[in-house]
C-alpha cells in the first residue's frame, strides 16, 4: 500500500500490522484486530491516547478476555465503544449467517465455532441449516421474534443471499475472496452490504476501487480442523508435493512456479491435478518435505500452506503472504519473490538444509495447530465481525431487492448448493431467475437482461445428456437473438450465441454460428460495444476456448478506473471468436484460412496458451521454413511460462535440429519429469465442438477438438 500511514484508518490492517512502526499504537491495534498472538492489549496499555485504550479493549475481546474487554471498553467514550459494550454484554450475540455449508476442510468455521458469546442461525443447504431457497424473503428464514444483531455472508459469491436482507434492520456484512472470479455476478450485490471483509491488502485495494462500501482486511478466516491427523514421524520420501488446479487455463500464472520446481535436479516431485480425498491428501503432505503455494491475490492466507505445516511439511509462500506475519524460517515458512526462479530457489533451500528444516517445520506444525486451530479462528473471526457491526454508520437503502439477480456463479467448479445437475434444486433456481428476469423485461427490454436470461437457461442444461439438437437450445438462442436485435453493436450476446451453438448445436445451428462469426469478424474492432457487466458466462464454461482470466482482470481494472476498457475487452472476445473460426475453416471455408485465423487470434491475445499451441501446430503442418521459424519463436517463449509442456514438446519435436538447442533439452527434461510426477485426481471434460455438416456430406476436415490443438490436457 502506498499510504502506509493511512492503512489503519482505511481498514487495511494487514499492511498496517506489517509496515507501521511498533512505536505507533496503530501497529499494535492492527495486530490485535487480525488475531495475532502477540500480547497486544499489554502493548497498547503503554500508550495514553483514547484510541489506544479503545483498541486495547478490542484486542482483549478478540483474544477472548471478555472481562478485561468489558472493563476497558466501558471506560471509553464514543458511539463505537458504547455499541460494542452493548453487544458483548448480550451473551449470546445472535448472528444470522451464511457460511460454507459443506462442513469440511480449512474453511469449516461453522462446525468449529464453540464460543458461547455467539448464537448462530446459519442459512444454507446442509440438513442442519435453516433451509435456504432462491430469492428467499429473509423474514421467512428466521424464527419468530428473533432479531439478529448482525448478518454475515462468507464467502458471499457462493451464497444465495436474500435480496431483501437489509429489511432485518441490523448491520449487513459480506466477506469475499473470489469476487474477481465472479465479478459480473457479484458486482451488483456489493452495495447491499454495510461492510465488506477481504483476506489481504491486494484484495482490499481492488475491492475499494469497485465499491463505495467500507472494506476491512481480516486474513485469519481459514484454519486447521480438529480432525487433522497426528503429525507423522519418520523419513519423508517426497521432496515436494503439489495439488489442485495445477494446469488450468484460468490459473496460467502458476506456470512459472511449477517450471521452477521441475528444473530442480533430482527432485522427487508428486503432483496431483485436482483434489484428493481428505485422507490421501493429508497422507501425501505427511510424506513430503515441502510444498509451494501460489495464490493469485499474493497476500492472502494460503489454506494449503496451513494444511501442509500442520503435517510438518515446510512451505514456500509468496513474499507478501499474510502467513509471514505469523511465522517465518524458524517455523518452516520460506518466501519467494516474483523473479522466474525465486520459487525454485526457496524450495531448494529447504531441501538442501532439510535436517534443519525438519525441526523448523515441526515448530510450524505446533504454531498452526495452536494459532490456526479452527475453533480459535472461528472465535476470533466472529469477534472481529462484532467490532465491525458495532461501528456507527449512516442509514442507507442499498440496491432495489427486485432488481438483484442470484445468477449461478459456476458451471461446476465451486460451492453449488447441489451437484445433482439437471435435478430439482438447480432447475428450480434457474426457473426462479428466469421468471425474475422476464418480469424485469416486461418493464424495459435490454440486451443485458436478455443475455442473462439465456445464461441461466444454458447453465441449467449444460450437463444434460448429449443429443444431436437438444430441445432446450431454442430457449437459449431466442433471447440472445433478441439481444442482438435490441443492440446490434453489443458484442457479448453475439459471442455467447456463437459459443452455445458451436458447443451444443446441430449441424445447421453450427453453420449459423459460423455465419455469425464471419459477420462479426468482418467489422473493424471499433464497431463493437462491450459493457463491463455484459455477462460472458462463468469462468469454467468451456474455459479452454476463451481467456477468462485476462478478461475478468481487465473488467476489475476498468470498474475502478476512469479509463474505459472497451478496446481491451473487445480484443479478448474477438481473439476467441477468431480462434473458433480457425477450427472450422477447413470444414466450412471462409475468406481466410485456418492458419490466417489462428495467427490473428494470437495477435489479438498473445498470452493465451490455447491459441498459441493451435497456431504453432498449423505453422509446423504447413512446413514452410519461415512458418517453422515462427512456430519456434512462439513455442520457445511459451515454454518459459506455461505448464503446457507436453503439448509444446509434441509440436517442437517436428523442428529441425538447428531450432532445438538448450531450450528444447530443458523442455524434454521438464516434460518427462512432469509426466512421471503427475496424476489426475479429477477430470471435468468440456463439451466438444459440434460438426457443421452431416458426416455423409462433409467436404472438408471436421472442426478440430484435439487437445494439443487447443483443448487442455493435464498429463
Amino acid at each position: 500500500m502506498q499510504d502506509v500511514d493511512g492503512a489503519f484508518a482505511a481498514g487495511d490492517y494487514l499492511s498496517a500490522a506489517r509496515h507501521l512502526s511498533p512505536d505507533t499504537w496503530q501497529y499494535w491495534a492492527s495486530r490485535g484486530l487480525i488475531g495475532h498472538p502477540a500480547d497486544v492489549a499489554d502493548a497498547l496499555s503503554r500508550f495514553t491516547n483514547p484510541e489506544a485504550e479503545f483498541f486495547s479493549g478490542v484486542a482483549s475481546w478478540i483474544a477472548g478476555d471478555d472481562d478485561r474487554a468489558h472493563r476497558v471498553l466501558s471506560r471509553c467514550r464514543g458511539a463505537h465503544a458504547e455499541r460494542l459494550v452493548d453487544l458483548i454484554s448480550k451473551r449470546p450475540i445472535t448472528v444470522l449467517s451464511q457460511l460454507p455449508w459443506n462442513r469440511r476442510g480449512a474453511w469449516d468455521i461453522l462446525t468449529h465455532l464453540n464460543d458461547s458469546a455467539f448464537r448462530l442461525l446459519n442459512v444454507g443447504f446442509h440438513p442442519e441449516d435453516i433451509p435456504n431457497r432462491p430469492y428467499a424473503d429473509v423474514s421467512t428464514l428466521i424464527p419468530y421474534g428473533v432479531r439478529p444483531d448482525f448478518f454475515i455472508a462468507e464467502m458471499l459469491e457462493w451464497h444465495l443471499i436474500p435480496p431483501n436482507i437489509r429489511t432485518l434492520g441490523c448491520p449487513v456484512i459480506g466477506h469475499s475472496s473470489d469476487f474477481d472470479l465472479h465479478v459480473q455476478t457479484v458486482a451488483p450485490w456489493l452495495g447491499l452490504f454495510d461492510e465488506l471483509v477481504v483476506l489481504d491488502h491486494v484484495e482490499w485495494r481492488v475491492m475499494r476501487g469497485i465499491t463505495g462500501v467500507p472494506v476491512s482486511v481480516f486474513p485469519k478466516v481459514f484454519g486447521v480442523p480438529a480432525q487433522v491427523p497426528r503429525l507423522p514421524e519418520g523419513e519423508r520420501d517426497i521432496d515436494v508435493f503439489l495439488s489442485g488446479t495445477v494446469n488450468h487455463p484460468y490459473h496460467a500464472d502458476k506456470g512459472p512456479v511449477l517450471l521452477a520446481l521441475l528444473s530442480l535436479p533430482g527432485i522427487r516431485l508428486e503432483i496431483v491435478e485436482g483434489f484428493e480425498a481428505t485422507e490421501a491428501y493429508y497422507s501425501n503432505l505427511g510424506r513430503a518435505k515441502a510444498t509451494c503455494t501460489y495464490v493469485r491475490h499474493a497476500g492472502a492466507m494460503p489454506t494449503r500452506a496451513l494444511e501442509a505445516l500442520a503435517m510438518g511439511c515446510a512451505v514456500a509462500v509468496q513474499e507478501d503472504s499474510a502467513l509471514k506475519l505469523f511465522g517465518g524460517d524458524a517455523e518452516g515458512i520460506v518466501s519467494y519473490g516474483s523473479e522466474v526462479d525465486d520459487a525454485g530457489r526457496a524450495v531448494e533451500q529447504v531441501l538442501r538444509h532439510w535436517n534443519e528444516f525438519r525441526d523448523r517445520a515441526r515448530a510450524g506444525a505446533a504454531l498452526v495447530r495452536r494459532e490456526f486451530a479452527l475453533e480459535r479462528v472461528a472465535s476470533q473471526y466472529f469477534r472481529f465481525l462484532t467490532v465491525l457491526a458495532a461501528r456507527p454508520r449512516d442509514q442507507r437503502s442499498g440496491p432495489v431487492p427486485e432488481q438483484l439477480l442470484q445468477k449461478r456463479p459456476v458451471v461446476q467448479r465451486g460451492w453449488l448448493p447441489s451437484t445433482k445437475f439437471g435435478k430439482r434444486m438447480l432447475m428450480n433456481w434457474a426457473a426462479e431467475s428466469v421468471t425474475r428476469i422476464e418480469r424485469q423485461l416486461e418493464v424495459e427490454e435490454s440486451s443485458r437482461l436478455l443475455n442473462d436470461l439465456a445464461r441461466e437457461r444454458i447453465l441449467a442444461h449444460y450437463h444434460d445428456p448429449h443429443s444431436e439438437q437438444p430441445q432446450w437450445l431454442d430457449d437459449v438462442v431466442a433471447p440472445l437473438e433478441r439481444a442482438i436485435g435490441c443492440s446490434p453493436t453489443a458484442l457479448v450476446p453475439r459471442f455467447n450465441l456463437a459459443r452455445v451453438l458451436l458447443h451444443f448445436g446441430g449441424p445447421g445451428q453450427v453453420r449459423k454460428a459460423i455465419a455469425l462469426l464471419d459477420d462479426t469478424l468482418g467489422y473493424p474492432d471499433t464497431h463493437w460495444q462491450v459493457d463491463l457487466l455484459d455477462d460472458v458466462l462463468p469462468w469454467d464454461f468451456c474455459s479452454s476456448w476463451f481467456d477468462y482470466r485476462s478478461y475478468f482482470d481487465e473488467v476489475m481494472r476498468a470498474i475502478g478506473s476512469p479509463n474505459p476498457a472497451g478496446h481491451e475487452l473487445t480484443a479478448i472476445i474477438l481473439a476467441s471468436m477468431t480462434h473458433y473460426r480457425a477450427r472450422y475453416a477447413d470444414e466450412v471455408p471462409g475468406s481466410r484460412s485456418s492458419l490466417e485465423c489462428a495467427m490473428d487470434a494470437v495477435r489479438l491475445n498473445p498470452g493465451f496458451a490455447e491459441y498459441v499451441l493451435y497456431c504453432c501446430r498449423l505453422l509446423v503442418s504447413r512446413g514452410k521454413e519461415h512458418d517453422v521459424a515462427e512456430a519456434h519463436r512462439q513455442l520457445e517463449r511459451l515454454a518459459r511460462r506455461s505448464t503446457r509442456m507436453l503439448e509444446i514438446l509434441d509440436i517442437a519435436r517436428c523442428f529441425p535440429a538447428n531450432l532445438r538447442g538448450d531450450w528444447f533439452t530443458d523442455l524434454e527434461e521438464r516434460a518427462a519429469r512432469f509426466w512421471s510426477a503427475t496424476r489426475v485426481s479429477e477430470a471435468q471434460p468440456e463439451p466438444l465442438l459440434r460438426p457443421a455438416t452431416q458426416v455423409g456430406v462433409r467436404v472438408g476436415a471436421p472442426a478440430s477438438n484435439d487437445a494439443a490443438g487447443g483443448g487442455t490436457i493435464t498429463t
